[in-house]
């Protein structure tokens, strides 16, 4: 499982700060995963895995923590 965190205005979009999700590839899968989430990443959004940046393709493991955050946000 994949514990997904959203922020700010993201939450917003998604309709939730935070859900648990089976394991899927890579964060951007993860939003194209779930159709209450396709229209979640606006342009800049940052994404964080396990609290450090990371980029949309990059590879997810069970058990990672994956953030969602709106542009210009600081870890």
């Amino acid at each position: 499982m994949i514990r997904v965190l959203f922020f700010a205005q993201l939450a917003e979009r998604a309709g939730v700060a935070e859900a648990t999700v089976p394991h899927r590839p890579t964060p951007g899968d993860l939003l194209a995963g779930r159709r209450e989430w396709a229209f979640v990443k606006p342009a800049g959004a940052r994404v964080a895995v396990n609290r450090a940046w990371s980029h949309w393709d990059s590879p997810l493991a069970d058990g990672d923590e994956v953030a969602f955050l709106p542009p210009s946000t600081a870890l």
